[in-house]
């Protein structure tokens, strides 16, 4: 097996990567208040410890850029819509700082009609999902974010790949001064970009996560090329991830109006137009019951939850989300450690294009 790097070297404050990432996607023509938007998601990702969809990724965002196949310049275009829906077209956008404009789109329908849902087509990868149902969560509202992605998984039963990690987000607002509740999670058994740190640290993969170009299970993430649904093989409940991929695609891709499975670009086929589908839902809490009953029912019930007795050995049960919580309180006193391959990455993005790459803290 190949070896990586994968040691951390530096830290860095979340507004210094911020800075840096917004000046790198402006300076390959993304519109300023759409790379720092762009820019505040990628942040976010590392800042909660999922360095996966962190920073890591700004050099496959400009490459896909400067080979021709996502306009930077793309704005979204409304198709059809009513007094709770919109359907936007981001033709062949940076779905990454276009797809927070549909967000806002879905929030404001749902402030006022109660339910806001909102479909993008011809679009591409969004980043992380909580970035999305976050802000509204922050507001009161409850929220849902999906993606279809090109495909890397394989179907319960198969041996090659037709759909993506399709990934979903939820949160809801707890209250009483406690961050919202957030599932972000893809419907793989792991998101690519899990193979990609196995890769950069040279270390091997888990059985289970991945399997090779004969379809065969692999703990080599040089040799891994496609990965398993949630669950892993049918005794494992693979086909229950297979499903939840299969209904993130639907509402991504036949009814967004965009593609869908293998009809999708992916890491695989670099140079093809991503043409990805997002679908966001979001809804008013009292447009259910009164908000502040709900928030005390849900805190019973996360209190209840992280309170379960502890299987051996295990720390014991948290809450969806709260290892994120625990990663920003963290990250913001410690600044946000990154691999040094990431860091010489950077460096020479910074170099390429003639920007100050990001100072890590004294």
């Amino acid at each position: 097996m190949a070896e990586g790097v994968g040691v951390q070297t530096a830290r860095f404050d979340s507004s210094e990567l911020t800075r840096f990432t917004a000046a790198v996607l402006e300076r390959v023509g993304v519109p300023p208040i759409r790379a720092a938007r762009a820019a505040t998601t990628l942040a976010l990702a590392d800042t909660r410890g999922v360095s996966s969809h962190g920073v890591a990724r700004l050099g496959y965002y400009v490459s896909h850029i400067q080979q021709g196949t996502i306009d930077p310049a793309s704005s979204l275009k409304v198709v059809r819509e009513t007094t709770s829906t919109v359907v936007f077209d981001a033709h062949d956008g940076l779905g990454i700082s276009l797809a927070p404009e549909a967000m806002d789109a879905c929030i404001v329908r749902a402030e006022t009609a109660g339910v806001g849902f909102c479909t993008v087509r011809h679009s591409s990868h969004f980043g992380i999902g909580a970035a999305y149902v976050l802000p509204a969560a922050r507001r009161g509202l409850g929220a849902l974010a999906m993606t279809n992605a090109g495909p890397l998984v394989v179907p319960a039963g198969g041996g090659s790949a037709m759909l993506g990690t399709n990934p979903i987000a939820f949160a809801v607002p707890v209250g009483d001064g406690e961050p919202p509740l957030v599932l972000d999670m893809a419907t793989s058994t792991v998101a690519w970009g899990k193979i990609e740190i196995a890769r950069r640290a040279g270390k091997a993969i888990p059985s289970g996560w991945a399997l090779d170009e004969q379809g065969l299970a692999t703990t080599d993430p040089f040799a891994a090329r496609w990965l398993t649904p949630l669950g892993g093989d049918h005794d494992g409940g693979g086909h229950k991830g297979y499903g939840l991929a299969t209904v993130v695609d639907v509402l991504c891709g036949p009814l967004a109006g965009s593609l869908w499975g293998t009809h999708l670009a992916s890491v695989q086929r670099p140079g093809s137009r991503p043409g990805l589908g997002h679908c966001f839902l979001a809804w008013r809490i009292d447009a259910f019951r009164d908000p502040q009953e709900f928030g005390h029912d849900l805190r019973q019930l996360l209190a209840e939850l992280r309170s379960a007795p502890a299987a051996v050995g295990s720390r014991g049960v948290l809450a969806p989300g709260d290892p994120e919580i625990e990663a920003e309180a963290h990250h913001e006193v410690a600044g946000i450690a990154l691999d040094a391959q990431v860091v010489i990455d950077l460096q020479r993005l910074a170099d390429h294009l003639s920007v100050s790459p990001p100072q890590p803290r004294p």
